[in-house]
């Protein structure tokens, strides 16, 4: 099989690289050459100078491709990510002496409506103790805050959990920069 592409192959690489280069035709004078020819007496007749033959074109340069340029370095920004997950929670306010003390207002007014004598003592004061611990966990859940606890996938790289009192329009899945403990819509 290969004896039978070889010379296809020779003759395709000769064709692909053009007829071989001619030596230069050897230039005769013509005057000399009529001199030669003719007798002495007769006068040479104007010839027409031949030109030169022609050279064969030199096979162009392979092109080489140039190396693409190395693409730009790609900034990553350390402050920035996406919002991966949201916990909402619900914080207590402080007490202070007003839940308290008004709840035990209430507790002892409800309180001296039972019993007699000594009884009505000890639910005045009962009353008195239990509204005054039941002011202080209302004021508490009346003062308290939501506050949501935002997990943040670092475009750097890793997580980062702020807890930020309003969420003002973010969800999972937003853009974002971590700026001072708080969420910047980027």
């Amino acid at each position: 099989m290969y004896k039978k592409l070889l010379p296809l192959l020779v003759i395709a690489v000769l064709t692909a690289c053009g007829p071989a280069p001619q030596p230069p035709a050897e230039t005769v004078d013509p005057a000399a050459a009529a001199a030669a020819e003719t007798p002495a007496a007769a006068a040479p007749a104007p010839v027409a100078e031949a030109a030169p033959a022609p050279r064969p074109r030199p096979a162009p340069a392979p092109r080489v491709a140039a190396a693409p340029p190395p693409p730009p370095a790609v900034q990553v920004c350390q402050d920035c990510g996406t919002i991966s997950a949201v916990r909402d929670e619900r914080i207590q306010g402080e007490a202070s002496a007003v839940g308290t003390l008004g709840g035990a207002a209430a507790g002892g007014v409800a309180g001296a409506q039972f019993g007699k004598k000594s009884g009505k003592v000890l639910a005045t004061i009962g009353g008195a103790v239990l509204g005054g611990l039941a002011g202080r966990e209302v004021e508490k859940r009346a003062k308290g805050e939501w506050v949501h606890h935002v997990t943040v996938s670092m475009e750097a790289g890793g997580t980062q959990t702020v807890t930020v009192p309003r969420m003002d329009g973010l969800g999972v899945g937003s853009k974002v920069r971590v700026s001072g403990g708080n969420l910047i819509p980027n």
